[in-house]
């Protein structure tokens, strides 16, 4: 009994979190409206508490953020922000898979495929935090393995730019299952020992994240 009330009050918390983030996807909340949670347990016919743990969902993912004197509201995004930290991080990371793909151990091999195949249990489970603590590994073995001291400082520099980016785009509708195709290609462009292929997977696997941001906002970049 206890497990079917808390299975049932995630599917409210999870209602609610996809609601608000639709409306603002849709434009129908635009940045900087005020998300109070009264009124919005009132409109979507529910207690606060699934409201306050969807909004604090909502900030983790960074479509919304909460301050001290202002409440949460929407956040104001920036496309132009999201292209150039994506053009950057697909030029440093392909150069990356590149070098990787020569040094690349069996043991690393080995680790890369585990990661791809928990991380496609991840995504049957929908455990999006999980996953993104296996994307982490995944990418830091690609950068460590190019054996570029620098690069790999420049990579992980952007790879922490862009946190809000990366978590919202995990939130998009059907990208966590795209992201886990691109990670198995990149895996298998590595090993391939083919440096034009790996590189090419690496590249478009983060100028995808950036097109789906923002087409979610009704814009297309040509990337």
């Amino acid at each position: 009994m206890e497990g079917r009330i808390s299975e049932q009050y995630r599917s409210i918390q999870d209602i609610v979190f996809n609601t608000i983030r639709d409306e603002i996807f849709a434009g129908d909340l635009k940045p900087g409206d005020a998300l109070n949670t009264v009124e919005l347990s009132k409109r979507l016919g529910v207690s606060r508490t699934p409201v306050r743990e969807a909004l604090n969902r909502l900030v983790a993912s960074g479509l919304v953020v909460n301050e001290r004197h202002r409440g949460a509201h929407v956040r104001k995004l920036s496309l132009n922000e999201v292209v150039e930290i994506y053009y950057i991080r697909a030029a440093l990371a392909g150069v990356a898979a590149r070098l990787a793909t020569t040094h690349l151990t069996e043991s690393d091999t080995k680790r890369l495929f585990t990661l791809c195949d928990e991380m496609d249990r991840d995504l049957e489970k929908n455990r999006p935090e999980a996953m993104l603590a296996k994307n982490y590994e995944f990418h830091k073995i690609v950068y460590s393995t190019a054996q570029s001291p620098r690069l790999e400082a420049l990579v992980t520099e952007y790879y922490r730019q862009s946190d809000f980016y990366r978590t919202l785009g995990l939130e998009l509708p059907g990208r966590f299952a795209e992201i886990s195709r691109e990670h198995r290609n990149i895996a298998e462009g590595l090993v391939s020992g083919d440096k034009d292929r790996a590189e090419a997977a690496a590249r478009e696997h983060h100028f995808n994240t950036a097109r789906r941001i923002a087409k979610s906002f009704g814009a297309e970049i040509d990337l």
